[in-house]
């Protein structure tokens, strides 16, 4: 399995140890793929924060690339390094209470529509926990990807 890991890609997922071979270039949309299959399906990673920063000030970028993926065979899926409860909120003394984080003006609320508009568009947001784990569910998603591939 040869998985093409997008050009902007900061800090990759290290693919090498799953089996696949990595090849780095640029990608029209997402930041992974499966060679010979970018037009079809990509995953985007993104960090906690990148993606705190990506449902607000980034709304409109994010719904350009969602756009560069219309004829894709399959929604692209998101796969935050984060996980929903340090995205959406926190909990004290029994008040939900926005979650402590920079973006302080992004409350629950807010929080929780974009993931709920996101859905509504039909992409999955995956809220992995960490990187390792995001990584793991990333291979998996590329893995399933090239199975049903092999079967068309």
């Amino acid at each position: 399995m040869t998985v093409i890991i997008d050009t902007r890609e900061q800090t990759p997922w290290g693919l090498a140890p799953f089996g696949c071979t990595v090849k780095v270039r640029k990608l029209n949309a997402g930041d992974y793929a499966l060679e010979g299959d970018e037009d079809n399906f990509t995953i985007e990673r993104k960090s906690l924060q990148d993606f705190l920063g990506t449902v607000s000030t980034g709304w409109d970028r994010l719904q350009r690339e969602l756009g560069r993926t219309l004829g894709f065979t399959q929604s692209m899926p998101i796969v935050v390094e984060g996980d929903f409860a340090e995205f959406c909120y926190r909990m004290e003394r029994g008040q939900l209470l926005a979650p402590e984080h920079p973006h302080h003006r992004l409350g629950p609320a807010f929080c929780a529509r974009r993931v709920a508009q996101l859905t509504r568009m039909g992409c999955q947001v995956v809220f992995a926990g960490n990187a390792d784990n995001a990584a793991l569910i990333g291979y998996a998603m590329l893995h399933d990807r090239s199975q049903v591939i092999k079967c068309s």
